[in-house]
């Protein structure tokens, strides 16, 4: 799922301030190959930043989109596997 929600109350306040999003989710955090989803070339792909478990390397999963683009195949996975608590 997407994670906590953003909130000062941390598990240890003398260390942690706040849980916090960096990103808007949804957002691709990058290429997961030199290919781009429309096919063209990720021109700021880095293989160091690639593993086998990447987002967009999967059997079924689309090629992730560049950096700051809509991943819509990431956001639906994120609500698929978020628990919906209120508390």
């Amino acid at each position: 799922g997407v994670g906590l929600r953003p909130t000062a109350e941390t598990a240890n306040p003398e260390i942690i301030d706040a849980y916090f999003w960096l990103k808007t989710p949804g957002e691709s955090d990058g290429c997961s190959s030199e290919r781009l989803p429309d096919g063209g070339l990720c021109r700021r792909y880095d293989p160091d930043c690639s593993s086998e478990d990447s987002l967009g390397d999967g059997a079924n999963e689309p090629l992730a989109p560049k950096a700051g683009d809509w991943f819509d195949y990431q956001i639906k996975q994120l609500a698929a596997n978020a628990r919906m608590s209120l508390a």
